[in-house]
């Protein structure tokens, strides 16, 4: 399972687009779309630029539905803070329905909302949103089974403590220990950077990767072309499996 992140209206519109477009036709099975918080506090250095290049620059309920358009029934889902929106959550979550999304990831969900993740869960659900649960090594083990067999798609685990800080424990490593508290799909991401960690996670139990700050760097250098032979590249290393 190939997940693709990019962040909403990067480096603008119209490549933006084009990006996501591309993506879906050369292998991305989920797209992870960022939307741009007021704190990125758990978001690596890459990912928080992005999100300030893009500030300010769309309507985020106008251009969702664009995006819609070009990615076809490709399942779609939002990440984003849940403390940016925990006030207005119920009509949040209704646009997010409203503009085509199928879910909403919440980085902060077990980290800054731990005792109320449950009631958070259910009122995503009950918008008729699929729920996807962030969780980290830092999270106990028990937890960590816990959720697995509530999040919705897949549950996605983050290697790193923000998006492209490496840590000194291997990624086969930690996948291999959290692939047996797992009762769902295990999709590894906040982290992994190219095709060599990307077969480690797979080897050890990993059912996919989510990608994201491989897609900005990339496109920051070679623009969507260069972006999107990463996409087909990490594509055809997961179709080994």
């Amino acid at each position: 399972m190939l997940v693709v992140y990019m962040t909403l209206g990067y480096p603008d519109n119209e490549r933006y687009l084009e990006f996501m477009e591309e993506a879906v036709k050369n292998g991305a099975d989920i797209l992870e779309i960022g939307i741009p918080p007021k704190y990125a506090k758990y978001d690596g250095p890459v990912i928080r630029k992005s999100y300030e290049k893009v500030a300010g620059k769309f309507d985020l309920w106008s251009f969702l539905p664009e995006t819609r358009k070009v990615i076809g029934g490709t399942k779609a889902i939002a990440l984003t803070y849940l403390e940016d929106w925990v006030q207005e959550l119920d009509d949040f979550l209704c646009k997010l329905k409203r503009a085509g999304l199928d879910g909403v990831l919440f980085p902060d969900l077990l980290i800054d909302f731990v005792d109320d993740y449950q009631t958070y869960s259910t009122r995503v659900r009950e918008k008729g949103l699929n729920n996807v649960i962030f969780t980290a090594p830092s999270v106990p083990d028990k937890m960590i089974l816990q959720v697995s067999r509530q999040s919705d798609l897949f549950l996605y685990y983050g290697v790193r403590p923000t998006t492209g800080i490496p840590l000194p424990i291997t990624v086969s490593s930690l996948v291999t220990r959290v692939r047996n508290l797992v009762d769902n799909k295990l999709v590894v991401g906040f982290g992994l950077s190219d095709e060599n960690d990307l077969r480690k996670a797979l080897k050890a139990g990993a059912d996919g990767a989510a990608i994201g700050t491989a897609f900005i760097q990339a496109i920051d250098n070679g623009g969507v072309k260069q972006a999107i032979d990463l996409v087909i590249k990490l594509r055809s290393v997961l179709d080994e499996f």
